[in-house]
């Protein structure tokens, strides 16, 4: 099958070129997300290296005996001999 197109039913059907427009906002938001991703890095920057909320939450729970509750330990038990066995 062989398909054809008829353009003398359409008026003015010629290829056009297609109109070109200057994008002004591109720059504006490359400036803006330069802008945005300057001053995330500077945050980052900042951070501290460590959190001593959190450190002082794993040494709680490593000086608990009961850590992890043995229920955890047991389903990766389980999980540990199925990937063994497979």
């Amino acid at each position: 099958m062989e398909v054809g197109l008829n353009t003398s039913r359409v008026p003015g059907a010629e290829p056009s070129q297609p109109a070109t427009r200057q994008d002004t906002t591109a720059a504006a938001t490359d400036e803006a997300s330069f802008e945005v991703t300057a001053a995330l890095q500077d945050k980052l920057k900042n951070l501290p290296t460590l959190r001593p909320d959190k450190v002082e939450q794993a040494k709680m729970l490593i000086s608990d005996s009961k850590y992890p509750p043995d229920d955890v330990l047991d389903r990766i038990a389980v999980l540990i001999a199925a990937k063994v066995k497979s």
